[in-house]
Order: C-alpha cells, then sequence, then structure tokens
C-alpha cells in the first residue's frame, strides 16, 4: 500500500464518488494511503466525504461535469495539493432505442462520458508529466468491446474513454505516468439497479465494484486496456460481426419491456 502512494501522490481525485464505482475507488485509494477529492453533482458527497474521515483525507466538491466550468471548480478545490491520480468515473447511460432519447440526456451523455474525461486529463497530466509521476485511470465498460444495441450512445461513449486512454499511453511513455482504461463488467451499483435491470436475465452475475476497483488499481503501472474478467476477455476475442449482436442481445436481455426488438416488417424490412 505504501508502495502504491509513493508512486501516485498524496492525493486523488475521483468523479462521480458519491457512490458505485466512484465510492469503491474513493474507499480503495484512501485504503492505500491517499487523500481524495470527491466529486459529484450529488450534494450527498459532502456527507460520504465527511464519512470516510476528515480534511486530510475526504474532501467534496459539488460539481456537474457536464458544466465546462466544473473545471475551474476543481482547481480551486485543489489549490494547494499535489494531485498524482485521476480518475474519470462520472457517467450518464441510457437504456433503449437510440431513436428514442431526448435530446438533453443524448447532450449529457457526450458530456460527462467523453467531454468531462477529456477535460480531466488536460488538467491533470501536465503537473504529473512535470514531476515525472502520476497515473489517470477512466472507467469503460465492456459495452464499447462493440457497438452495443439498447445502449448505443453509451457504448460509444465508453469506447471513446478506452481510445484516449490507450494513446495517451503511447504518448507519454516513459514519463512516469501511468494510464488505464478499465473495462468493468456488469456490476452491482445504484446505477445499475436504478435503471430496471433484472439480475437474473444477466449473461454473468453482477459484481462487486469493490473487487474491480481494487484489480484495477493493481493494474494501473501496467497501463492500457485492461478487461476486468475471462467473459470480457472472450468477447473482446470474438470476431466484431459476431461481437456486436452478442454483447447487444446480452445488455438488451437484461431490461424487459425497456427494449424490444420490433417484428421484421414484410419483405425482410426492419
Amino acid at each position: 500500500m505504501a508502495e502504491f502512494a509513493a508512486r501516485y501522490g498524496r492525493w486523488a481525485v475521483v468523479t462521480g464518488a458519491a457512490q458505485g464505482v466512484g465510492l469503491a475507488c474513493t474507499e480503495a485509494l484512501i485504503a492505500r494511503g491517499l487523500g481524495v477529492v470527491l466529486v459529484d453533482v450529488d450534494p450527498m458527497v459532502a456527507d460520504v466525504a465527511r464519512a470516510l474521515g476528515d480534511e486530510a483525507t475526504a474532501r467534496p466538491l459539488i460539481a456537474d461535469v457536464a458544466d465546462p466550468s466544473w473545471i475551474e471548480s476543481l482547481a480551486e478545490a485543489t489549490d494547494g495539493l499535489e494531485v498524482g491520480l485521476a480518475v474519470a468515473n462520472a457517467g450518464v447511460a441510457f437504456v433503449g432505442r437510440y431513436l428514442d432519447m431526448e435530446p438533453a440526456r443524448r447532450r449529457a451523455i457526450l458530456e460527462v462520458n467523453c467531454a468531462a474525461t477529456a477535460d480531466l486529463a488536460s488538467w491533470a497530466l501536465p503537473a504529473m508529466v512535470e514531476r515525472g509521476r502520476g497515473g489517470f485511470v477512466a472507467t469503460s465498460s465492456g459495452s464499447a468491446l462493440a457497438g452495443t444495441g439498447g445502449v448505443a450512445l453509451y457504448s460509444a461513449t465508453k469506447a471513446f474513454s478506452i481510445n484516449l486512454v490507450e494513446a495517451l499511453g503511447w504518448e507519454l511513455a516513459d514519463s512516469g505516468v501511468d494510464t488505464l482504461a478499465v473495462v468493468a463488467p456488469t456490476m452491482d451499483t445504484p446505477m445499475f439497479r436504478a435503471g430496471g435491470a433484472d439480475p437474473a436475465r444477466a449473461f454473468a452475475a453482477p459484481v462487486d465494484p469493490r473487487v474491480v476497483v481494487e484489480a484495477a488499481l493493481d493494474a494501473l503501472p501496467e497501463g492500457g486496456r485492461w478487461l476486468a474478467d475471462e467473459g470480457l476477455r472472450f468477447a473482446a476475442a470474438v470476431d466484431r460481426s459476431e461481437r456486436v449482436p452478442m454483447l447487444s442481445l446480452a445488455t438488451t436481455s437484461m431490461y424487459p419491456g425497456v427494449f424490444e426488438r420490433q417484428a421484421p416488417r414484410p419483405g425482410g424490412a426492419q
């Protein structure tokens, strides 16, 4: 644990930290000796931070990462802190047909899953490179391994995270800064439960996010795209022409009544 703190420094920033994967990551980082700035749009993040410790351990920042000005708020909140690890975890999703999505939700998915991740990288990485140490982590998803029906835009934005992190890893090679895209399986989180999913219909039982987070942090020095389990490694090895229907069916089958295939029209048109 002491080696982890020595490698990445005293402070970390985690977005989407009030619950689920972000909270699991925050708790794991504190256990490894880092203080964490918890960023979340939900005011409950202040209570979460107080429950985790004092200001030397956990500091809340109530901010909407869909608003570009959140980076300015982050800079103010971390003034005087050496941030050696940044975790882009905040995410927005939509389950259903892409064409049924409201414009506001579409924009939120793009802003939170893509723009905020890129903004965090642009803010955090220069100082890390200058110090010659640090780490950047982005939470991705198994749906990013191919275009996944039922979560089409979410899937695309999570692929964005993987590509960005892989490219940054190449550009920052030998800089002392590690980058990792966490390709996560279905996890038992508040977002998963609130989305109407039926866990019994999942291809595999939803995983405790704490298990994924601990293994991902151990894998951070390796960098690149990290596949969390054997199921994801199997999916990644399947030909893409087969991977798209496989992931799409695995995803949509978990949401009975939320996403249903239309019956084929005469002549085979969909």
